[in-house]
């Protein structure tokens, strides 16, 4: 009874120590908000579209103005400009994101078997507009090029079945699926609030312990209890709170603003969301009270925190990197916690298919729970 009035006692000091901070509230709370509704509405439009391209067409005939109108009508492309001398568009390739070469004499060699051939300039400066530039472009080219074939196979006196079929040696059935329209904001959106919420977190954590040593407070803590316990559960206990209604409003609020996919099963999700908060405020606070320096201890799980949304996986695969890159990827919190995250929202998991992700949340909080642990028994001692 004592111990539990004294576990109340820390609970109420640190939600008053965390609310009296006007900085941190600001943080914790309106970092998520603002950047989910940042990156919301930054890729509502969720895939590219109308990607500027130039075509040159120094053949100027009937078909390679075919193939500029079956440009113009592709869903990922714009043409925006055309232009019959290379002269009117050299040096322009920074300004679009392909430029199509359509030869002089390209209708004609076709029409003589001379297979002629289209020259496509993709900018890659940006992989991802670049990228789908170039499937737009060959999609187009693709499927006139096997048109012009059937048709003149055709002409040939082949009927047109048996024309497509000679053409055509087997067929492709193109099934996606998990975020079948290639949406990038739901493929973005978690991954970026899952590495704000673990800034916010560890912001709060790198504040709550090396503040008592900065303004030597611990001793108003110590005569409360000597029970490491208490003032571990009793100070993390206001974070795991704030942090799941903090989440939980995220969820509620912006999954259905954004049309993001949501999870089957909200359980499983809840115990994710615990674990990871469990790691954060337990890896938070060991280095918040090695580091009794607010100004440090920010500085340095900020210096945790920045890369590892690059090293979690999320966006690059892990095995594509180093070993021992991968290895020190493994001891941050959030790469475990957005692999079990996609596998809720996207492949309906269940706790056995992220057990793995939850033990691994579990062991790093634990292993830091139990330095903490230590390091406060051994300030108690010493306070006694």
């Amino acid at each position: 009874m004592k111990e539990l009035k004294a576990f109340s006692q820390i609970v109420k000091r640190e939600f008053k120590l965390f609310f009296s901070n006007d900085v941190l509230v600001m943080v914790f709370f309106g970092a998520p908000i603002f950047f989910g509704l940042l990156v919301g509405y930054t890729y509502q439009q969720a895939s590219v579209k109308d990607l500027s391209i130039a075509v040159i067409d120094q053949d100027n005939s009937p078909l390679s103005h075919k193939v500029i109108d079956a440009l113009e009508e592709n869903y990922y492309l714009s043409v925006d400009h055309v232009s019959i001398k290379e002269s009117d568009i050299k040096d322009e390739l920074p300004n679009f994101e392909a430029i199509v070469r359509i030869p002089q004499g390209f209708e004609g060699a076709i029409n003589y078997k001379r297979h002629p051939h289209i020259q496509v300039e993709v900018n890659g400066a940006n992989m991802i507009t670049g990228n789908y530039a170039n499937i737009g472009i060959r999609t187009v080219l693709g499927t006139l090029n096997a048109g012009i074939e059937i048709v003149g196979l055709n002409k040939q006196g082949i009927p047109l079945a048996t024309a497509k079929e000679q053409w055509e040696a087997f067929a492709i059935d193109d099934t996606r699926y998990f975020n079948a329209t290639s949406n990038y904001l739901t493929f973005i959106w978690p991954g970026i609030i899952g590495a704000v919420m673990q800034q916010v977190f560890l912001l709060g954590m790198a504040l709550s312990y090396s503040k008592e040593h900065e303004e030597n407070t611990f001793g108003k803590v110590a005569s409360i209890t000597k029970n490491p316990f208490t003032i571990f559960f009793g100070k993390a206990l206001p974070y795991w709170i704030t942090g799941v209604v903090l989440w939980g409003g995220l969820q509620l609020l912006m999954f259905p603003l954004f049309k993001l996919p949501e999870p089957s099963d909200y359980g499983v999700l809840l115990i994710l969301t615990a674990v990871f908060m469990f790691a954060l405020t337990c890896l938070g606070g060991l280095v918040s009270w090695i580091l009794p320096s607010q100004l440090k201890a920010t500085e340095v799980l900020m210096v945790i925190s920045t890369p590892s949304f690059i090293l979690s996986g999320f966006t690059w695969p892990l095995n594509a990197m180093p070993v021992w890159i991968q290895n020190i990827s493994k001891g941050i919190p959030l790469t475990h916690f957005l692999e079990a995250l996609r596998k809720i929202l996207h492949f309906n998991a269940d706790m056995n298919m992220i057990f793995p992700q939850v033990k691994m949340l579990i062991l790093i909080g634990s292993i830091s729970a139990i330095g903490l642990l230590s390091l406060l028994y051994r300030k108690l001692k010493i306070t006694e």
